[in-house]
């Protein structure tokens, strides 16, 4: 097990955190926990333990729901966190795209010393939350950090930030606002290609609607079967703002020969 300083036994823990199965702690959360500011809890946030990996700890957001839900819960996404866990478990490479803070990259990374990733991380305060949460936990040096965003082609994108409570509402879009940025953006067949990726174990994917473009820049990754394992979400309100449509993402997976599984709500699974 690795060392990691930071020290659980001085924070104020919710009773939800012992619930079991994990399930029902997760129904508790959204009934009593998810709409609170309750300030009795915030070093939760400054020290959050995975159940899956619980010598590891995030500094999260405490206004951002997703990071409330891996405060209070310990995981994010139940079904998807099972499954790239045990996955994590054989090994290999994992490639996260859109990792904001860290929580499947830690998980991937802290499951075996020489499980690999390459996190992509388009958000300036994003990228730097994420590479603080794998310096603490002593895991930096298994991730290979790209602070850029990833699409159907290589180059440059209108990236809007999102509000400053929340981590993961940001994402591509077409028009300027007030919190937008020009990124770097790379498809997954420019990069792994070009570096001779031999396989990727999984493929995890979270951009907030962009999802489907990032597949559509893995075709030739996808037709050669060289990723194994694919995560993926259906954003529909911020896909239609992109001219996606619900199913692209789905019917271009099994043209390739991939088999399609719902998780519930609005993730995916795929597999050869």
């Amino acid at each position: 097990m690795r060392n990691n300083k930071a020290s659980a036994n001085s924070i104020n823990r919710p009773w939800l955190m012992n619930v079991r199965p994990l399930w029902l702690r997760e129904t508790l959360f959204w009934k009593l926990y998810a709409n609170t500011t309750n300030t009795k809890y915030l070093d939760l946030f400054n020290k959050s333990n995975l159940e899956f990996s619980p010598h590891i700890f995030l500094h999260l957001m405490p206004t951002d729901i997703a990071h409330k839900s891996i405060a209070f819960l310990g995981f994010y996404e139940l079904p998807v966190s099972r499954r790239v866990i045990e996955l994590a478990k054989s090994g290999g490479l994992m490639i996260d795209v859109g990792a904001n803070y860290g929580y499947y990259s830690c998980l991937w990374a802290a499951t075996k010393d020489n499980n690999r990733v390459i996190a992509f991380e388009a958000s300036p305060k994003n990228f730097e939350a994420l590479k603080l949460n794998l310096q603490s936990n002593s895991i930096i040096h298994q991730v290979d950090l790209q602070e850029t965003a990833v699409g159907k082609e290589s180059g440059s994108i209108k990236f809007d930030l999102g509000p400053n409570d929340q981590s993961g509402w940001g994402g591509i879009v077409f028009q300027s606002q007030d919190r937008t940025i020009e990124v770097p953006v790379v498809s997954l067949d420019d990069f792994l290609l070009n570096n001779e990726c031999q396989h990727i174990d999984v493929l995890k994917i979270d951009t907030e609607g962009a999802d489907t473009w990032v597949l559509q820049g893995a075709e030739k990754l996808l037709r050669s079967h060289k990723i194994s394992h694919i995560f993926f979400e259906e954003n529909v309100v911020r896909m239609s703002k992109l001219g996606i449509k619900p199913g692209e993402a789905q019917k271009l997976l099994q043209d390739y020969g991939y088999y399609i599984e719902s998780l519930g709500g609005n993730e995916w699974y795929a597999r050869i």
